[in-house]
C-alpha cells in the first residue's frame, strides 16, 4: 500500500514566532495574510485564533469542488489553517444574524465588515509546502525542517 505524503514524527517541536494581524473594512481576509506572510519571507504559518466579521465570503463546501460567495453579515467564529509561500488550507466557520452556521473551504474574495483580527505563528523551525498525495487527490501539506539560509 503506498504511503501518503506527510511529515515525519520524528520531526523535534519548533519554535514560533506570533504575529497578530488587523484587517480593516472592505479588505480581502486572506489576500491579506498572503500579503503579510509574503512581505516578511514566513515559510510555515499556522492561523492560532481569528474573530471579526465579513459580508462577502467565497466557500467550497465539503466534497462539492465547487465554489460560492456568500453575501450577508456573518460573524467569523472560527479560521485555522496553514499557510506557506505558494499557498494555503484555510477552513471557516460563519454564523449569520439568526445563529445559523456554515464551514467550509475559505478562499480569496471576501470582504470584511467591520474587522477580522488574526493571530499567526510561524514556525520557525519548519518549511510547509504541499505535494500531489495519490490518496487524496490534491496537494496536502508536507512539513519539512527548515534550512539555515
Amino acid at each position: 500500500m503506498e504511503q501518503p505524503v506527510t511529515s515525519s514524527d520524528a520531526l523535534p517541536p519548533s519554535r514560533g514566532r506570533f504575529y497578530a494581524v488587523r484587517c480593516k473594512p472592505g479588505e480581502d481576509l486572506l489576500a491579506g495574510l498572503r500579503s503579510f506572510v509574503a512581505a516578511r519571507g514566513l515559510k510555515a504559518v499556522s492561523i492560532v485564533t481569528a474573530v471579526g466579521s465579513l459580508n462577502t465570503a467565497p466557500l467550497r463546501l465539503a466534497n462539492t469542488g465547487v465554489w460560492e460567495t456568500r453575501q450577508g453579515h456573518f460573524e467569523i467564529v472560527s479560521l485555522v489553517g496553514t499557510i506557506d509561500e505558494q499557498g494555503e488550507h484555510l477552513h471557516i466557520s460563519l454564523s449569520d444574524r439568526h445563529g445559523v452556521t456554515v464551514g467550509a473551504h475559505f478562499g480569496l474574495g471576501s470582504a470584511v465588515y467591520t474587522t477580522a483580527e488574526i493571530v499567526l505563528v510561524e514556525l520557525e523551525d519548519y518549511t510547509f509546502t504541499r505535494k500531489p498525495c495519490s490518496l487524496s487527490g490534491y496537494d496536502e501539506l508536507v512539513v519539512e525542517p527548515r534550512r539555515a539560509d
